[in-house]
């Protein structure tokens, strides 16, 4: 049976440094950081007073208020972000078959809001004051069924939750079911919304956020030796994910192509990383090896830098070990010190990077970076972004109870 390719046709962005495409792309190309003192809740009494929230969001621009008040703010993410999506790509579901198009999503944490705020009305108010759409809206599912229902997407339907690399995760997914034959389109979306007072906290209580907090747009330092820590970051992602032939029957644009993949996990500790065990190393080779490329072939990689010392230097070491000498050549960036690290959205916002960098020729800069850690030593694009055609690159995931996940994306090939 003949291969069937995967490509991706839409891509909608809603993210702290910018909702919609052309928002989010200058935003990472010119460095303009979306990191900012927290508004959503008072902050401070708080070690860490900073994150990435997304600005000027109203859900009513994507959804009647009767469904943004069913569900918790990561689905109305989810939600805006897979429409922005389904418009980009000009797909018009009302003329597809229902039942060959579904909607895969990846959230990390899910309705968490919804838990805090339903807790206080029912401590404040009791039993009977509880909405009674909390119990989806808490779901990790609630963002999956309303994408669905509001796109009428009657096929394959489903929801990855494994932390940072939810995203990713569902995205390959998602390929395998079209790759398969399951479906020939699937919206793809991840979401998060952790900036409420107890889930801030609890990152707080982790001792992983930095608390540069007199200068939040210059607080995460991937790479750098200042680094100390990571910004917690909200938003949404989603891309429209289609079978080859169906994309060029529907002759709209196409953005690149699905090629390689894989997962792995360090097996070390919860929260510890593992810098020695050639995991990651491992796991970025796997994903290439399946791609079919060789590491000549590698434009640019698009990497976790958290801004957690720990995680940067390993991720170093194991690029250096997965690719030789090569690796030095390859431009590497970290978008989180723009972005926020929005946990599971920030692995389609990292492949909506590299599928921008493919058409624009441009690798926007990893920021903040001033004074390189011991041992990072690659070629991060420090603050400003350099022109270079890019026809592959590596999405690298890393995150907490050493989850590993990688992909490998191409530029679009007849």
């Amino acid at each position: 049976m003949e291969k069937r390719r995967v490509v991706i046709t839409g891509m909608g962005v809603v993210a702290p440094n910018g909702i919609g495409i052309d928002n989010f792309w200058d935003s990472l190309v010119y460095g303009r950081s979306g990191v900012r003192k927290i508004t959503h809740f008072d902050a401070s009494s708080y070690p860490s007073q900073i994150a990435a929230e997304v600005p000027d969001f109203d859900p009513i621009d994507y959804m009647d208020l009767k469904t943004a008040r069913k569900i918790g703010r990561f689905a109305q993410f989810a939600l805006a972000a897979a429409k922005i999506a389904a418009d980009d790509s000009h797909i018009d579901f009302g003329r597809e078959d229902a039942y060959r198009v579904g909607s895969f999503v990846g959230t990390g944490i899910g309705g968490g809001d919804i838990i805090e705020i339903q807790n206080e009305i029912f401590f404040q108010k009791g039993f009977k004051r509880i909405s009674p759409h909390a119990a989806i809206s808490v779901s990790t599912h609630s963002a999956s069924g309303i994408i669905a229902c509001e796109l009428n997407l009657k096929g394959p339907n489903t929801t990855i939750s494994a932390g940072c690399n939810s995203g990713l995760d569902a995205l390959y997914l998602a390929s395998n079911a079209i790759r398969v034959g399951d479906a020939d389109v699937i919206s793809v979306a991840a979401a998060e919304a952790p900036i409420t007072p107890c889930c801030y906290a609890i990152f707080c209580a982790s001792g992983n956020l930095s608390q540069q907090n007199s200068e939040p747009q210059k607080a995460l330092k991937p790479y750098d030796i200042a680094a100390d820590g990571m910004v917690l970051g909200e938003g949404g992602g989603a891309l429209i994910v289609e079978e080859l032939k169906h994309a060029l029957k529907r002759d709209t644009e196409i953005y690149g192509e699905i090629i390689g993949y894989s997962a792995a996990n360090e097996a070390f500790d919860l929260f510890g990383v593992a810098t020695e065990n050639g995991a990651m190393a491992y796991n970025l080779e796997q994903a290439l090896n399946r791609s079919c490329l060789k590491t000549t072939d590698i434009d640019y990689i698009n990497a976790h830098g958290n801004g957690i010392l720990s995680y940067d230097t390993s991720e170093t070491e194991s690029i250096k070990q997965a690719l030789g000498e090569i690796a030095y050549t390859i431009p590497i960036t970290s978008i989180k010190p723009v972005t926020g690290h929005s946990i599971s959205a920030t692995g389609i916002w990292q492949t909506i990077t590299c599928f921008l960098a493919m058409k624009h020729g441009i690798i926007p800069p990893t920021i903040n970076i001033q004074n390189p850690a011991p041992g990072c030593n690659l070629d991060y694009v420090p603050n400003h972004y350099v022109r270079k055609e890019v026809r592959a690159a590596i999405i690298n995931s890393h995150g907490f109870g050493g989850r590993l996940t990688a992909l490998v994306v191409r530029k679009f090939f007849a």
